[in-house]
């Protein structure tokens, strides 16, 4: 995560336990919240991108993790994400990047 916000990384880390924890509604209220405060970050965008993946709608999911990389080509976790999901054979064995990182 390229950002040094302190807010937008604690918004970013609460959003991926819930997405981990399958509390998908209020995951969503969420990104949808962080996506107007940061029109112009990759990350929100991912998180979209696998909210979308885990209903199962991977055209969305696709074209989120697209966006994603649009806004940085550099934010890894939406190119690996889109890579994954555009694999021919869907590789499982490949995990979802979250973006995650923890600061201490």
């Amino acid at each position: 995560m390229k950002t040094t916000d302190y807010e937008m990384v604690t918004k970013m880390n609460q959003l991926i336990q819930r997405l981990r924890k399958s509390e998908l509604q209020e995951a969503y209220s969420d990104i949808m919240i962080m996506l107007l405060e940061y029109p112009n970050s990759a990350e929100p965008h991912n998180l979209l991108g696998i909210w979308y993946e885990l209903h199962g709608n991977y055209e969305l999911a696709k074209k989120h993790y697209r966006a994603g990389y649009a806004l940085d080509p550099s934010y890894l976790p939406a190119s690996n994400n889109l890579e994954r999901l555009c694999i021919v054979t869907f590789e499982k064995k490949r995990v979802i990047d979250y973006g995650e990182k923890l600061h201490g």
